[in-house]
């Protein structure tokens, strides 16, 4: 009887089969899942939200629900509707901690808001699953960045541009950056010349490469680094920061010359003005630095404000600063 029954059901037309087996449903789920995919290819999330509800009522499978998550969700962060899609990517996550899209996503989006120590987690588990994810590297040396944990932002990004072959600029220059802050030099010239060597018309990397001679005390070594990265681009800071190693290596007359340049640009310029007053008060010419320390005062941040301004109390009662109270 039960071969009967089976002969009986190959001769059903193909509209049977779907009654017996429930095949119209799960293909209208696939259909409507390729609709979806379709619609986030092409950029219109509008689309993908709204015909969203729909695929659900087709009762999908577990496999095609997974797929739609990630359609929906990254719909929800371009649209800017970060909180429906980190509900989203929890309840993937929690519904497929195997996938680990979901957790490099949530991770990302807790990276780009400043919560660090909610991003850390989901990287570690990405990780977990695989060791050699890129993104996952990346995202967990960013996070421990923020926290200011920098040696293992250091060990994270150094994984992650080796994997990347240090063909990411992006990466690359936050490593920089993080290597900078460690005062790991030597580490710090090795990223320094890759980079060099990829982006050649970059002037982030000679200001680099000067940072890094200067943390180790060559001075004249920075301003040559600067002075390459002129070359590439004119930038105001550039030119300032060359001013302050001329000042640090002693040459206080080029300093000062550096400085005066910048201040007929901006006569309100603190970082200028405190170059040229300490470029004077240096050579003893105090009386004539005070007018410079003051500009600074008014005009600089926190730092340079508090310490101009240390400097005009020490010199408006004669001292020699720092003042001793």
């Amino acid at each position: 009887m039960r071969l009967a029954a089976l002969v009986l059901l190959l001769l059903l037309p193909s509209q049977c089969f779907a009654f017996f087996f429930g095949g119209d449903s799960d293909n209208r789920a696939l259909a409507g899942l390729e609709s979806l995919r379709a619609s986030f290819n092409a950029g219109d999330c509008a689309a993908v939200q709204r015909d969203y509800d729909g695929f659900l009522m087709e009762n999908p499978s577990r496999r095609l629900r997974e797929a739609a998550y990630g359609y929906l969700g990254r719909c929800y962060e371009s649209g800017g509707l970060t909180d429906k899609a980190i509900s989203l990517y929890k309840v993937a996550i929690g519904l497929y901690p195997d996938n680990i899209f979901f957790a490099l996503r949530l991770g990302q989006i807790y990276n780009r808001a400043g919560f660090y120590d909610s991003a850390a987690p989901l990287f570690l588990k990405a990780l977990d699953l695989k060791k050699d994810e890129i993104d996952a590297n990346v995202g967990l040396a960013r996070a421990y960045s923020g926290m200011g944990f920098l040696g293992r932002a250091r060990d994270f990004y150094s994984l992650a541009v080796v994997l990347q072959d240090f063909n990411d600029p992006a990466v690359m220059r936050e490593y920089a950056r993080c290597l900078l802050k460690k005062r790991e030099w030597g580490e710090a010239s090795f990223i320094a010349s890759q980079g060099r060597l990829r982006e050649p018309l970059s002037v982030f990397w000679p200001v680099n490469q000067a940072r890094i001679l200067a943390g180790r005390g060559d001075y004249s070594g920075a301003v040559l680094s600067l002075d390459e990265a002129l070359k590439l681009g004119p930038a105001r800071g550039v030119r300032l920061e060359r001013a302050l190693y001329l000042l640090l290596g002693g040459r206080q007359g080029q300093a000062a010359e550096a400085a005066d340049a910048a201040l007929s640009e901006d006569k309100a310029d603190a970082l200028a003005a405190t170059i040229k007053a300490l470029a004077l008060y240096s050579r003893g010419e105090k009386e004539k630095a005070q007018p410079f320390f003051a500009i600074a005062e008014a005009n600089g941040g926190q730092f340079t404000a508090k310490l101009a301004g240390s400097f005009l109390e020490c010199l408006k009662n004669g001292g020699v600063w720092p003042c001793k109270k």
